[in-house]
């Protein structure tokens, strides 16, 4: 008994350290999942994370996978809900301020700290085959997520997936995967909720999915569709102004409460068309709707989150209204020696949103006139519509060997796609004239009818129908493993691809001071290899190293307003040629960037399958990085390329059945995202803390300094820790029925190391915005399941925690802006659920 003990605590810190596994002796552990079955052992997971079905112990990357049941028990329902269970994974509602449009759809998701808010994602959203992530295009873009509703399984899939997934998945990919037709089996799915949010509205949705034969053999179907309301808890609300324009303001009244509500419509459908023994078609087709009323962020001072009292003093809305669909036909040819898979797929999107710009525009184009203040008086209305109009063509084609038994596997395989993004924008603001006329510097009046520049019909005094982005894509692809003792694996993989990508840019108005139309092309031809070792001395125990590549395009700048010169000024960036004032450009273009990531890991299963660990740890060196730069002054940005960053850290998943009723899972991550270099704008060098940034202005050739954008150690978003545990404990039936008893809990710690906004020593800074915070959630679930049926009442975020998550204002000057948005989670929300299978 005390031999066994120790050699269960050896296995296991050896799994946890990243080394997998023993010797075959010390660590053998069962070869059969009929055993762990039997004897109440841990479930084994079927993954595609290779591109070809795998148990999730025998993929040597790091990969976390939900199953719809999973989903279901923990109450996740949306992709902020599944982020907080994944290690390694930081996503955020960024859409508090005008960095990021105000719009509440607006979100930054990150894996293992690589993470930009600029150019193309790093991360890889997929809804089966297809990827669906956008750009991030101006302030409009915001990514796809599809509602977690009726899906087999999600897969988060750690570190760059370059040689099988492409550009689009630089740090990682998430990867939603729908279930298909069966020829043979009849199934469904169903689910209700109603929940009770504290300070707020109640939350509800109903829906259901049935599938099966339509011929047996020969033809079958899925189909699906739900409804769901997440209801609100912001008020907005009416307030008196300071007297002084910068004291707080006094809640007077309140014009909607709840208004942040949400509402999201899906529907799938899919048949399998088996033609012959071989050849099988499965044409499918998702529809989603979110339906977005306003804004979740509040104003610091007329809120009290300690009372859960939110309040936004917005003079209008900020609605959003997403909606796609993605057509997509499958084949399926086994030739024998390999099996062919092909897949047609087409995204369309119209998304459309407006943002509520009267503070905005009061803090900062009055702010060179007689308006110095965010809070605009009685009747002033100021708004920006948006749209994310896609338009996008995948075709994939993958050969994968048959014999997953030979010493050779591979796949291979070619990709092509045609993506179209445009993103247009308007600035409207009728109230505007009626308060200021004339900028005090004499430059130019607000709005001069019939100007070619300044007119305002309409109060339009922005125009921006064109920011658009076509990217075009082929590749080629490849990967083996090659098995070179019996225990002992290579895996060698290389993408080859030539993307090309046009932006082309037109936008004009008094905002801008001027016209701006551009159109700039680009092609590159990377190259994203893949290299692992694994050594599989059991059945259940694996340990893998490897490197791999990860890659994404450069893109186009869009101008920003004459309001923003000064901040351009400060950066040094060169002067506009021919200009006859202090005019700044900003670069038309941004490069590409890439990234290495290195990481070892290990998993393990022991105690007759009752016990797993999976652990990795990962090195990540990226180089050339997009990202955004803000401009605190106006409240705009632009993207450019910052130095370096590397990325350390580990996570660790433990899996453990000590009793048939009992399941316990505890994860923990650790991320280190940090620049190692200092960057400067422009044609500028960095000369070294307190010299700043110096160089020549290409157009003058006189001598310019200006502090820079980032410094060596400014870190990126991320908490350092996370820590998620979770139990769930099966009492003993009763009356054939089963009541069980689930707990949640997820902490992370706070972020205090400086970000670039936040350090002082910066071109561009605002020290009072705030890191990550502390944050933990509690949950808890208590319910009956009997012949397919889940009945269950539970509580989330049960302390009531209220987390400052996200905090900004329009622009970084105290005598001007004292208006803090902040964002924060759901209050206590109290609820039933009910699901059915068959």
């Amino acid at each position: 008994m005390r031999r066994n003990a120790a050699r269960v605590v050896l296995c296991t810190l050896l799994a946890a350290a990243g080394a997998g596994a023993a010797a075959p002796g010390t660590c053998q552990t069962s070869d059969t999942s009929a055993t762990s079955a039997a004897t109440g052992g841990l479930e084994e997971i079927t993954v595609t994370a290779t591109r070809r079905e795998e148990r999730l112990q025998d993929v040597p990357i790091s990969v976390s996978a939900f199953s719809q049941e999973k989903l279901d028990a923990e109450g996740l329902r949306n992709i902020d809900d599944l982020s907080r269970l994944s290690p390694g994974v930081t996503f955020s509602r960024n859409g508090t301020g005008s960095s990021a449009n105000y719009n509440d759809e607006n979100s930054d998701i990150n894996i293992r700290g690589v993470d930009s808010a600029a150019g193309t994602s790093t991360t890889g959203i997929y809804i089966d085959d297809t990827p669906v992530q956008s750009r991030h295009l101006g302030f409009g873009a915001v990514n796809i997520f599809p509602a977690l509703f009726d899906l087999e399984r999600v897969e988060v899939l750690r570190g760059p997936q370059g040689t099988l997934f492409g550009a689009g998945a630089e740090g990682g990919a998430v990867r939603f995967i729908t279930p298909q037709p069966s020829l043979t089996i009849n199934s469904g799915y169903a689910r209700a909720e109603v929940g009770a949010t504290r300070g707020g509205d109640p939350s509800y949705e109903a829906g259901g999915a049935v599938g099966g034969p339509i011929v047996n053999d020969l033809l079958g179907f899925r189909v699906s569709a739900s409804f769901r309301r997440d209801g609100g808890w912001v008020d907005r609300v009416n307030y008196a102004p300071p007297v002084n324009g910068l004291a707080p303001p006094t809640y007077t009244n309140t014009t909607a409460t709840a208004a942040n509500w949400q509402q999201t419509v899906t529907f799938r459908g899919a048949l399998k068309w088996k033609l012959s023994d071989t050849f099988s078609l499965t044409p499918s087709i998702y529809y989603q709707r979110l339906q977005v009323n306003d804004t979740a962020a509040y104003w610091q001072d007329l809120s009290n989150p300690d009372a859960d009292v939110y309040r936004n003093g917005n003079a209008l809305r900020n609605p959003s209204t997403d909606p796609y669909w993605l057509a997509a036909v499958k084949l399926d040819w086994d030739v024998g020696f390999a099996q062919l898979a092909s897949n047609t797929a087409y995204l369309s999107r119209d998304q459309h949103s407006i943002s509520d710009y009267t503070q905005y525009l009061r803090a900062t184009w009055t702010y060179f006139g007689q308006l110095p203040s965010t809070y605009p008086p009685p009747g002033a209305g100021g708004y920006a519509p948006f749209g994310d109009v896609q338009r996008n063509f995948y075709e994939e084609i993958r050969l994968s060997s048959s014999d997953a038994a030979a010493r050779v596997t591979w796949t291979g395989g070619v990709f092509f796609s045609h993506l179209s993004e445009n993103i247009p924008e308007d600035i409207v603001d009728p109230t505007l004239d009626s308060e200021v006329t004339t900028f005090t510097n004499g430059m130019y009046a607000v709005c001069v009818p019939g100007d070619p520049v300044f007119a305002c019909p309409n109060g339009l005094i922005y125009h921006g129908p064109l920011d658009k982005m076509v990217d075009k894509q082929i590749a080629v692809f490849g990967e083996a493993n090659i098995r070179l003792t019996e225990t002992l694996k290579a895996t060698l993989g290389l993408r080859y691809s030539k993307l090309d990508y046009t932006g082309s840019v037109y936008q004009t108005g008094p905002f801008l001071a001027t016209t701006i139309q551009t159109e700039s092309s680009a092609s590159e031809k990377p190259l994203t290899p893949k290299v692992v070792l694994s050594w599989q001395p059991a059945r259940d125990q694996l340990v893998y190293a490897g490197a791999s590549k990860g890659f994404r395009p450069g893109g186009v700048n869009v101008g920003v307003g004459a309001i923003c010169n000064g901040d351009l000024v400060s950066l040094g960036l060169p002067l506009v040629p021919g200009s006859t004032t202090d005019e700044r450009q900003l670069p038309v273009q941004f490069s590409s960037d890439h990234l290495w990531s290195y990481e070892i890991g290990g998993k393990s299963t022991l105690l007759n399958h009752r016990l797993q660990v999976n652990s990795s740890l990962f090195y990540i060196d990226w180089k050339d990085i997009q990202q955004n730069v803000y401009l605190p002054s106006c409240g705009e940005q632009f993207t450019a390329n910052l130095g370096k960053v590397q990325s350390r850290g580990g996570d660790i998943e433990v899996l453990y059945r000590p009793i048939e009723a009992l399941l316990l899972d505890v994860t923990a991550a650790y991320t280190d995202a940090k620049f190692t270099a200092s960057s400067c704008a422009g044609a500028l060098t960095y000369t070294g803390v307190g010299l700043g940034c110096n160089g020549i202005d290409p157009t003058t050739q006189q001598p310019i300094s200006a502090g820079p954008i980032v410094s060596d150690g400014d870190r990126l978003l991320g908490s350092p820790w996370s820590f998620t545990a979770a139990a769930e404990y099966h009492f003993r039936d009763w009356q054939s029925r089963t009541p069980y008893l689930r707990l949640d809990y997820q902490h992370t710690t706070p972020q205090t190391a400086l970000l670039p906004i936040q350090n002082g020593h910066n071109a561009l800074n605002d020290p009072t915005l705030p890191g990550l915070p502390i944050t933990n959630n509690l949950g808890l679930r208590a319910g009956l399941r009997f012949n397919g049926w889940d009945v269950s009442v539970y509580g989330q975020n049960l302390t009531d925690s209220h987390p400052l998550l996200f905090r900004s204002r329009d622009i970084a000057d105290d005598s001007v802006d004292q208006l803090y948005f902040g964002r924060g989670a759901r209050p206590r929300t109290i609820g039933a659920t009910a699901t059915y299978r068959f």
